[in-house]
């Protein structure tokens, strides 16, 4: 449950097996908050990084435009620049992307994410991509699954549709990436390729829509029954920012194969994770065996996915992280503090002087 419950843009370490955490970022284009002058090789920082102080790695053209290249190469390429060495470079072994919604109307704000509205051309293209960055030990983080058919309201958006529809459509593009389809044909005699379209994408983001009533990442018919057991997913799912709302149905979520919350805190008195009684919560777990075979089964998702990405590189059984906070961390962290006091004392003296002064109106009048 504590894995769970924390994980927003970093991975919380499993001191049982000696893991002991890293970042993640959101993409899909590349790092969404990190920058070049950060990267290193092993841990060992670029001589030249202050160089690329200011830049980024977001350089993708949008994914729209990818696809209507036709080029399923050009898209491993795309994968494994964009997100598989910013993986590398910036050690980051989860990216939050590529999207891979479909193009249902011209309305939803995210459609520049996507690639087509076609399900076959969406689906090779985004599954080059995959296939791209895990070459290079990226965790990919498909999103959003599924049916994100808007940007606005889309925490309160319940998507219906028939099931044909479904699997004709949104669910035949996701198909794609999660099976590994559309190896390019001049991939099968090329050995440096030999070791790509062997696996289906490692991690997957659902959406914050409802599918029909249900909460996306709660619906044991598209989580668990096609995700897992038709497509043998056996990978990281993750909700999108849920923050400390109920709209992600903890309990459900959990028992439907989700094995972590972006942005839930464990301060929420959840009955089942109530982190100010954690030995209660633990009493409570021992009398659900459907709750506890679930998270066995998520944390198992979680170790698959961690050993068959960058998340494991130098690491063995001595292993040790040692947080250190850089000193321009340090300094824009203590300014973001100092503003916000600043901010806060600025207001409250407005409002102060508003009140004298409506006082001072009053006595006039």
């Amino acid at each position: 449950l504590t894995f769970a419950s924390k994980a927003f843009h970093n991975i919380q370490e499993i001191p049982s097996v000696q893991y002991m955490g890293h970042n993640a970022d959101d993409g899909p284009g590349g790092s969404d908050t990190h920058y070049l002058e950060e990267g290193s090789y092993q841990g060992t920082p670029y001589a030249d990084a202050e160089e690329y102080k200011g830049f980024g790695t977001r350089v993708a053209p949008t994914p729209t435009n990818l696809a209507y290249s036709w080029n399923k190469e050009l898209a491993f390429e795309n994968g494994e620049i964009i997100l598989g060495e910013s993986t590398l470079v910036l050690n980051l072994p989860i990216m939050i992307g590529p999207g891979m919604n479909m193009h249902r109307h011209a309305y939803n704000g995210r459609g520049g994410e996507y690639y087509s509205e076609d399900p076959i051309l969406s689906g090779y293209i985004g599954s080059a991509v995959i296939q791209g960055a895990q070459s290079k030990g990226t965790l990919v983080n498909i999103k959003h699954a599924a049916f994100n058919d808007q940007e606005i309201n889309r925490s309160g958006v319940a998507v219906f549709m028939t099931e044909q529809t479904a699997r004709e459509l949104e669910l035949r593009n996701l198909q794609q990436a999660f099976v590994a389809n559309g190896k390019p044909a001049s991939f099968y005699n090329d050995e440096s390729k030999a070791d790509t379209y062997k696996i289906g994408a490692l991690g997957v983001m659902t959406s914050y829509n409802r599918i029909g009533p249900i909460a996306s990442s709660a619906h044991y018919g598209v989580m668990v029954d096609i995700m897992r057991n038709e497509w043998d997913f056996n990978g990281y799912n993750v909700t999108d920012f849920t923050s400390v709302s109920l709209k992600a149905a903890p309990k459900e979520s959990l028992m439907a194969g989700t094995t972590a919350f972006c942005g839930m805190s464990r301060s929420v008195n959840f009955e089942y994770w109530n982190s100010k009684d954690l030995a209660g919560s633990a009493e409570i777990l021992k009398k659900d065996a459907t709750m506890a075979a679930a998270l066995k089964d998520n944390i198992k998702y979680v170790l698959y996915s961690l050993a068959n990405s960058a998340a494991v590189n130098g690491t063995n059984n001595t292993t040790r992280r040692v947080e250190l906070m850089s000193t321009w961390r340090v300094m824009y962290i203590s300014l973001r503090v100092v503003f916000g006091v600043l901010a806060g004392l600025s207001l409250i003296g407005y409002a102060t002087l508003e009140v004298l002064n409506s006082r001072k109106d009053k006595k006039e009048a």
